[in-house]
């Protein structure tokens, strides 16, 4: 097996519910056997010459949590990661948090992800689609847009809770127009993205929430439904312009100040430009700056010309439930 001397300096940061979970769900044992698998895990990656990836142990770590600790669904996901990403370039290379566009795309409110965790250790990913810009857009370019998207979930999936806990997804379709929508409907990226969010990004959704939906909404749904996995589907729920069911799930303290109701007087996550700004903060962390920045270069991807024909391969076929 590849050792590396990072290998027993990982700490987890997770909370002993969340190791438990990760335990009970994912068939993450012990520290002893999740260094096995990580080392394991790496000697196949250094073994295939067409694939450049990071093999320090916590990312290769989230692909196995990813796959629940199948060394060949943690390889298909690794492969899937870097095809996507290589075959994307004007997604995926030169990410840079401080980027004025997406600066201007995180502080629109697109993209909003409170730091403060739901009731079961979730992170809450708000999306306002009627917060896109139809003019940027046509300045800049949808595939402008889907980069910041990458960067987004980047920094999202190296949080070890999002990778055991999982996410809630929440659309948010207020002020969306058919304009809007026509603009930012591309088939190719849809499938593409989708495809990637599914199969390789280390994110466990666990439920997707459509909130104030437009006249229109049968439109979209026949737009992403293709997309979407049966379990996807199953975790779809509609609200139309009632938070109640959101709460009972999430809870009210890691929502923002302006979706909770008004005579609510608890805890909150901030409001959305406290929010927007500390995401800006920790991204644009010198650290995370080099850490996606270098993610993103030409360090790392797959040679297409040099994957092999597929053999039949050998290796953990540990049965995976459901996520």
């Amino acid at each position: 097996m590849a050792e590396e001397a990072g290998d027993t300096e990982f700490v987890s940061q997770l909370c002993d519910s969340s190791k438990q979970k990760a335990k009970e769900e994912l068939g993450e044992r012990n520290a002893r056997d999740t260094v096995i698998a990580v080392q394991t895990l790496r000697q196949w990656v250094k073994e295939q010459p067409w694939l450049r990836t990071p093999t320090d142990f916590a990312f290769l770590l989230r692909f196995l949590r990813f796959r629940k600790f199948s060394q060949l669904e943690a390889r298909k996901a690794l492969e899937k990661f870097w095809t996507t990403r290589s075959s994307r370039p004007e997604w995926c290379r030169s990410l840079d948090p401080e980027d004025p566009l997406f600066q201007k795309v995180i502080k629109s409110g697109i993209f909003t992800c409170p730091a403060v965790r739901d009731k079961q250790n979730r992170r809450v990913i708000i999306m306002r689609f009627g917060s896109f810009d139809v003019n940027m857009i046509k300045k800049e370019g949808i595939g402008r847009l889907w980069k910041c998207g990458m960067l987004f979930y980047d920094w999202l999936s190296r949080d070890e809770n999002v990778q055991v806990n999982g996410v809630v997804l929440i659309a948010d379709y207020s002020s969306l127009t058919m304009q809007i929508f026509t603009a930012i409907a591309n088939r190719d990226d849809q499938r593409d993205f989708m495809s990637y969010f599914q199969q390789a990004l280390p994110v466990r959704a666990k439920s997707m929430n459509a909130y104030n939906e437009p006249a229109f909404f049968d439109v979209i749904f026949a737009f992403i439904s293709p997309f979407l996995s049966k379990k996807l589907k199953d975790r779809f729920h509609i609200h139309g312009r009632s938070l109640v069911k959101i709460y009972a799930e999430v809870g009210h303290a890691c929502l923002p100040q302006e979706y909770l109701p008004d005579d609510y007087e608890g805890p909150h996550a901030g409001t959305l430009a406290q929010i927007h700004d500390a995401m800006l903060a920790d991204m644009c962390n010198p650290e995370f700056r080099r850490y996606v920045m270098e993610l993103s270069s030409d360090k790392y991807g797959v040679d297409k010309n040099r994957i092999p024909a597929r053999s039949q391969e050998v290796g953990s076929y540990r049965k995976l439930g459901t996520d």
